[in-house]
């Protein structure tokens, strides 16, 4: 039985993981297997549908990045049956597998077969990386997981009057902001369509990168407007009273 010590490398919250693993009668070494995962939520386009320059985005929202992953061991002349555990976090996680040749997957979905399984819309935050390592060969394996999805966002104010459609799907309420994450259908790229606001009165195409952000804005017009007029107490007449 061959031992492999995971470590998941990720600036992340940790979380509990499964060790259980698939037994063998051959006896092996223990090997490291490192995960490097890297996230990037940081990009936004510009705004958009912003009328008048007193009106403000609010603060950038904090996406909630998965702390925990699914870790996929498949054999890749199929000999076996795939190896799974659940709950990896941030830290070092025994595992003990045969020494043969494996696609490792390591996703917080459930998916085993590729990124394209994963769903094209969703109000989750999916992440996916995968990686081919020869263990009779190889002590360790790096797999660097990526984000497909663009996120696409509308201030949630007074002058938003329905939920907004994109893709034909409603966006999802998060609060302060209705929100999207969308991928394009053929993995990485651009993410375009129309954006539909206000029982599609309204409407403004989206043009976004994986891994972006794209907030849009319709600023409210309500309220009392008070204009105070620069002429008050400015306009003088003079009047000289004789005393005779």
């Amino acid at each position: 039985m061959k031992k492999l010590i995971l470590v998941l490398a990720v600036v992340m919250a940790a979380c509990s993981s499964d060790s259980d693993a698939l037994i063998e009668e051959v006896e092996l070494g223990v090997k490291n297997v490192t995960l490097n995962m890297d996230v990037l939520m940081a990009s936004e386009t510009r705004p958009m549908m912003q009328r008048r320059a007193t009106c403000d985005f609010p603060a950038l929202y904090e996406h909630t990045i998965p702390s925990s992953f699914n870790v996929y061991f498949i054999p890749i002349d199929g000999s076996a049956a795939t190896i799974e555990h659940t709950d990896v976090g941030i830290g070092k996680t025994i595992f003990e597998v045969p020494a043969r040749k494996y696609k490792v997957i390591v996703t917080n979905h459930t998916t085993q077969n590729g990124r394209w399984e994963l769903p094209l819309h969703s109000d989750v935050l999916y992440l996916y990386g995968e990686s081919e390592v020869d263990f009779s060969i190889l002590e360790n394996v790096d797999v660097t997981v990526t984000n497909d999805y663009a996120s696409i966002m509308v201030v949630k104010n007074k002058a938003i009057t329905s939920v907004p459609v994109f893709g034909g799907v409603e966006l999802f309420d998060f609060g302060t902001y209705y929100n999207i994450y969308y991928r394009n259908a053929e993995g990485l790229g651009l993410v375009a369509g129309t954006l539909q606001l206000n029982n599609y009165t309204l409407s403004s195409e989206v043009s976004v990168g994986s891994n972006e952000v794209h907030r849009f804005m319709i600023c409210a017009e309500d309220g009392l407007n008070i204009i105070l007029d620069s002429n008050i107490l400015t306009q003088v007449k003079e009047t000289i009273i004789d005393r005779n």
